[in-house]
């Protein structure tokens, strides 16, 4: 089931740390910060899956789409092949 625009947040924090919401659950993105408009960095939707939290897999095309949709910053997508790769934390309020 999709969610409503008011279902999700994108967060802004310090050094360009974005945190995308839905309820009380988050994901940390990091951010390239000393650069304007701040860019934030998202798995491509290859690596998608094996980075993000449980609950937002298989939703790569519908994330981006909201992190996009947020004109306060460039959203990056970055591909990574390694075997183990670094996770993008799930946070909680």
């Amino acid at each position: 089931m999709a969610l409503s625009d008011q279902d999700y947040e994108i967060e802004f924090r310090w050094k360009e740390e974005i945190i995308y919401w839905e309820g009380n659950r988050g994901c940390f993105f990091p951010g390239g910060w000393g650069v304007d408009p701040p860019v934030t960095i998202v798995p491509d939707a290859d690596t998608w899956d094996r980075a993000v939290p449980h609950f937002l897999r298989g939703r790569h095309d519908e994330i981006l789409s909201r992190l996009l949709s947020d004109p306060r910053h460039v959203v990056k997508e970055e591909h990574d092949d390694s075997q183990i790769i670094t996770r993008y934390p799930e946070v909680t309020r």
